[in-house]
C-alpha cells in the first residue's frame, strides 16, 4: 500500500481506527478541521490507553493537507451535520478508485456521502465500540471492537477493501444487509444512551445500574423502536433493551459522544440522532414524551454553552 490510509475527524473514533491502522503497519495520513492541531497531532502522535490499563504511543502519522496524491481508503470520523464539509474538504485526496467509509452516528449523512462521491465507493457503517478523547493527545479505549458495514448495490469492491483494512486493524467487522436497519438500530441505541448520559454527566454503568436512570434508558429505546417501527424500518435486535444494558456493562467507564462533547463546549449531534426518531414518531403518531424531553435538555444545554 504505496499511498496512506486517510482518517477525517481524528476525535475518539478517528483516533481509535488510526491506533489498529498504525499498529497494522498501515500509513495514515489525518485531516482535522484545524490545519494547525492536524500538524501538531500528526508530528507528536498520541496515546493510547486499554482498558486494561496498559498504554502505548501511536506515532508515524501523516497531515493530510500535505499529501500531493489520492489516499488509498478514507474514512469519515466526523459528526453527521459535519458530513458536507468534511466531504468537500477531503474530496481532492479521494481518487477514483478510492474506498469511501462513513461512520457516523444519526440518519440522513450517507445520503451526502453518496452523492459526494458516488455509490460504488461509499461504504456506510456504525461503530460498537466504546473511546473516550478527553485531550487531543490522549485517547482511552473502553471497551468493544465491532464495526458493521452496509452493502449496497455495487459496493462491493469498496466494501470488501474496508473490511479488510479493519479486520487487519484489530477490529471485528460484520456485513449488514440492510444499512436502513443498521442506521436506525444504532439511532435507537444513542437515543436511549446519549442524551440521558450527556444531561446527568454519568458513564455509561451508571445508566444500567442506577434504576431510574436505566428505566428512562429503556423508555427512551421503547419509543424510539415504537417510531422506527410504524415507520417500517425494521431494527436489527429481537432484545435490543438487552443489548443494550450489556453495552452499559461492558464500557461502565465511558462518557458517551454526548456527553463528551459538552464537556469539551462542543455542540452535540443530538439533532441528526433524536431528529429522524422525533419526526418518525410525530408523523406516525407515536407517542415519544421521553426522547421529547430528553431533545429538549440537549438543546437547552447547548444554547447554555453557545452563551459562554
Amino acid at each position: 500500500m504505496s499511498e496512506p490510509v486517510l482518517v477525517v475527524g481524528p476525535g475518539a473514533i478517528g483516533l481509535s481506527l488510526t491506533a489498529g491502522l498504525r499498529r497494522a503497519g498501515v500509513p495514515v495520513a489525518l485531516l482535522g478541521r484545524d490545519a494547525a492541531a492536524e500538524r501538531r497531532l500528526a508530528r507528536s502522535g498520541f496515546t493510547v490507553t486499554s482498558p486494561d490499563g496498559s498504554s502505548e504511543r501511536i506515532s508515524g502519522l501523516a497531515g493530510a493537507r500535505g499529501l500531493k496524491a489520492p489516499a488509498s481508503a478514507a474514512f469519515f470520523c466526523v459528526k453527521s451535520g459535519d458530513a458536507r464539509k468534511a466531504a468537500a474538504a477531503a474530496r481532492r485526496l479521494i481518487g477514483p478508485e478510492t474506498p469511501v467509509v462513513a461512520l457516523q452516528n444519526g440518519i440522513g449523512h450517507e445520503k451526502v456521502f453518496r452523492r459526494a462521491f458516488g455509490p460504488r465507493r461509499t461504504v456506510i457503517g456504525v461503530c460498537y465500540f466504546a473511546a473516550d478523547r478527553s485531550e487531543p493527545g490522549s485517547l482511552k479505549l473502553n471497551g468493544g471492537e465491532d464495526i458493521l458495514l452496509a452493502r449496497r448495490p455495487g459496493n462491493e469492491k469498496a466494501l470488501e477493501a474496508a473490511r479488510a483494512l479493519l479486520t487487519r486493524a484489530g477490529f471485528r467487522v460484520h456485513l449488514k444487509d440492510s444499512e436502513e436497519g443498521m442506521l436506525w438500530t444504532k439511532a435507537a441505541f444513542n437515543a436511549a444512551v446519549n442524551p440521558l448520559g450527556a444531561a446527568c454527566a454519568v458513564e455509561s454503568g451508571r445508566i444500567e445500574a442506577d434504576p431510574a436512570l436505566r428505566e428512562l434508558a429503556l423508555a427512551a429505546l421503547g419509543e424510539a423502536a415504537s417510531a422506527a417501527a410504524a415507520s417500517g424500518h425494521a431494527l436489527d435486535y429481537p432484545d435490543m433493551a438487552g443489548k443494550l444494558m450489556l453495552s452499559c456493562r461492558n464500557a461502565p467507564r465511558q462518557r458517551n459522544s454526548m456527553l463528551q462533547d459538552l464537556s469539551a463546549g462542543r455542540r452535540t449531534e443530538a439533532g441528526a440522532i433524536l431528529g429522524p426518531l422525533l419526526l418518525a414518531a410525530k408523523r406516525r403518531k407515536v407517542p415519544a414524551p421521553t426522547l421529547e424531553l430528553l431533545s429538549a435538555v440537549i438543546s437547552r444545554l447547548e444554547r447554555r454553552l453557545a452563551k459562554r
